[in-house]
Order: structure tokens, then C-alpha cells, then sequence
């Protein structure tokens, strides 16, 4: 665990953990495609409510060549 997080920070504020979410969201959904105020309201609930981290989990996700985004809406690649 401790090569996905710096010390002293917080796993569940992790683009990693972030990017797990936003992936489980993305499966949930029966079209395979989901819009980010979906993404947005998920990670609220998980008491991630800063913009900064769907962001974080987002370009962790794209740099890796797993998900791709065009308007509202994000698919797994």
C-alpha cells in the first residue's frame, strides 16, 4: 500500500482510490458510459467532495489508457 500513497496521506483522497470509484461507477452503468455530474454525485457520497480530487482520479485514469471523456460523458477504452 505504501507504493500508492505518499506518507501521511490520506488513501481515500488518492487519485488510485479515486480512480477505483469513478471505475466501479463507470461498470454500474448499463450503457457502459456515464456523465461526470454522475461521477461528481458518487464521489460526494463517498465524502470526496473536492473538485480537485475527481480531477486527480480522472488524469490517473486517462494517463493510463483506461478511460476516455468527451463532453459530459466517460467509457472505459
Amino acid at each position: 500500500m505504501a507504493l500508492l500513497v505518499e506518507d501521511g496521506e490520506n488513501f481515500k483522497t488518492s487519485a488510485v482510490y479515486i480512480g477505483y470509484l469513478i471505475l466501479k461507477e463507470v461498470k454500474k452503468s448499463e450503457t457502459k458510459k456515464v456523465s461526470i455530474y454522475k461521477v461528481s454525485d458518487t464521489l460526494k457520497k463517498n465524502g470526496i467532495s473536492h473538485s480537485r480530487q475527481l480531477i486527480f482520479g480522472l488524469l490517473f485514469l486517462y494517463s493510463l489508457g483506461i478511460v476516455k471523456f468527451e463532453e459530459p460523458y466517460l467509457w472505459i477504452e
